[in-house]
């Protein structure tokens, strides 16, 4: 008797939840993941997603639930991103910049906000965001923290930063940083390195 070849089973497709925030809170991983993206559409749920991510161990759930931040796009949903930038989590701070880096006009405040924040570490990641970010403002924000910022590596980042975006008006406040900081030789390098790249 030939063997009968049984038709693969398709993967089971991932279906809204009815109340995607009680999903969320106790659902199976892919339960989680489908209602954090049936979330994205809810500018009210910044809160309950971010409540999620801080206790989330499923990176395909982390994942889904970032990028339903970032379409939210509110200022809640930003601030919580940018709480990010000083976890201890690599994993989660590196994802936390890519997220913001693609929204755009929507995080230029609360960048701002941050490039004043006590921890110079949580700085230098918010000068990292400049890099890629899809605004005129982002050589501005990176100009004022090589300007004003007190910290030699917060200063670097900014001029990695504007060697990608900046233009040859940036190069007195390049100078002018260096000035600031005669001791520390690898600041001016990063420099000649900067104004080689947008002369």
């Amino acid at each position: 008797m030939a063997l009968v070849r049984r038709k693969p089973v398709a993967a089971a497709q991932e279906v809204e939840p009815a109340d995607p925030r009680e999903a969320l809170r106790a659902g199976s991983a892919a339960e989680r993941r489908a209602a954090a993206r049936a979330l994205a559409g809810d500018r009210a749920a910044s809160r309950d997603l971010a409540g999620r991510l801080s206790v989330e161990a499923d990176d395909s759930v982390r994942e889904a639930i970032l990028a339903a931040l970032g379409r939210i796009g509110t200022p809640e949903a930003v601030d919580h991103l940018i709480g990010l930038l000083g976890s201890e989590d690599v994993w989660l701070r590196n994802a936390a910049i890519e997220t913001l880096q693609v929204m755009d006009a929507e995080v230029l405040e609360a960048l701002t906000r941050a490039l004043s924040d006590p921890e110079s570490d949580r700085r230098i990641f918010t000068v990292n965001v400049l890099v890629s970010l899809r605004h005129p403002e982002a050589a501005a924000l990176a100009l004022r923290a090589l300007a004003e910022d007190d910290h030699v590596n917060v200063c670097a980042a900014a001029l990695d930063v504007l060697a990608e975006i900046g233009t040859p008006e940036t190069i007195p406040a390049i100078d002018a940083a260096v000035a600031r900081f005669p001791d520390e030789p690898f600041l001016r390098f990063a420099a000649r390195a900067a104004k080689r790249r947008i002369a």
